[in-house]
């Protein structure tokens, strides 16, 4: 018992560097991680402002059902080549949101 003692209390500061090392790998994971989803919310709200912009330019004369349903198809694709991921609800609550604002 003593031997395992002082193999461990020799050894102290290498396992508290390697449990500290572990944990700060895991919050610096966690921490990207909610960047990058912030920094997506934020693109997808930017894309959803701009086609919404876009839309009410080119479709003056178009209704409110054939205006949402151009800005949900040019913002789906416009995602899409980012390589962005959204919902149908989430984009359909980005664009009412949009138009809300104008």
């Amino acid at each position: 018992m003593s031997d395992i003692l002082s193999t461990i209390s020799d050894n102290l500061i290498q396992i508290l560097s390697t449990i500290i090392t572990g944990i700060i790998g895991y919050l610096g994971l966690r921490i990207k991680n909610i960047y990058q989803e912030y920094i997506q919310d934020k693109i997808k709200k930017e894309i959803v402002d701009k086609t919404v912009k876009y839309v009410e330019q080119t479709c003056k004369n178009a209704s409110c059902d054939e205006k949402k349903s151009k800005a949900l198809e040019k913002a789906l694709e416009w995602m899409q080549e980012k390589k962005i991921n959204v919902s149908d609800t989430e984009l359909e609550i980005l664009i009412e949101s949009a138009v809300n604002c104008l």
